[in-house]
């Protein structure tokens, strides 16, 4: 699948969304719903690689930022290298649960922090116990009670800062988690807080890697929950939607745009 977007839009919404509409035959309310969201913005996704190439071709006509990209080329957040327990050295970055790895800060190209967010829902059914006094007069006394069975649900929403790592070499990129990481290797005393720790962690990094280009739009981006899963037993099912593909996607477009802003001129 080949996704064409749009990361830097060099005219108005309102303009480029009646000519988005005539390239994607659509009509410019569904082109502008297309913009809508933010930049990046994901334009088309089609198996067509010559209909991918000329929109491309056609967006970068009108002197948009326009960058297109093979989705198999996509890393999934679930592949790239977690520092759950990460190490800052003097020359980069390594894990202690994966001695091998190594992540030199002159390679990092990118650091594109971003929220995954997540709905949970859990089904279950309730049983109370209440007093039946037709049961107890029609068995004698022997029973006196029955069984109501109730259908519960519960909704709660997660969300999960992260910074994503893309390298300059094309390597595998890496991910730091709010959530579920040890701090111990930041090489300062741990706050009391994820959050707090998270926040210091990126600090560290950006000074780390001052050649490196920061980029937070996707911080306040939000997404309709794309990936659905589901665990349960005999008793409760949850069903868990994510934005972290997503988010993945749209991470991987703006490391894409970096590399191709900082690009030596030809």
């Amino acid at each position: 699948m080949y996704v064409v977007a749009i990361a830097e839009l060099k005219t108005p919404l309102e303009a480029e969304a009646v000519a988005l509409a005539s390239d994607l035959g659509v009509t410019a309310y569904e082109a502008r719903l297309l913009l809508a969201p933010g930049i990046p913005a994901v334009v088309q996704k089609t198996s067509d690689k010559p209909q991918a190439l000329d929109l491309l071709g056609r967006l970068r006509a009108r002197r948009h930022g326009a960058i297109a990209c093979d989705t198999s080329a996509v890393a999934s957040s679930r592949q790239m290298a977690s520092m759950r327990r990460f190490r800052l050295g003097p020359e980069g970055v390594s894990l202690d649960d994966d001695p091998g790895a190594q992540l030199p800060y002159h390679d990092v190209l990118a650091l594109v922090a971003a929220v995954h967010r997540r709905h949970i829902v859990q089904y279950g059914e309730s049983k109370d116990r209440k007093l039946s006094v037709g049961r107890a007069v029609l068995t004698g006394g022997l029973v006196t009670s029955q069984i109501i069975k109730r259908d519960t649900h519960a909704a709660t929403d997660e969300r999960d800062p992260v910074l994503y790592m893309f390298r300059r070499s094309a390597g595998t990129p890496w991910i730091l988690r709010e959530h579920g990481t040890h701090w111990g290797g930041l090489g300062r005393p741990v706050a009391p807080s994820a959050g707090d720790n998270f926040r210091a962690a990126v600090g560290v990094l950006r000074e780390r890697v001052p050649d490196a280009v920061y980029d937070d739009r996707l911080v306040a981006r939000k997404l309709a929950p794309q990936r659905v899963t589901l665990a349960g037993d005999r008793e409760t099912t949850t069903v868990t939607t994510s934005s972290e593909d997503g988010v993945d996607l749209l991470a991987h477009l703006v490391a894409l745009w970096i590399a191709r802003s900082v690009a030596p001129a030809e």
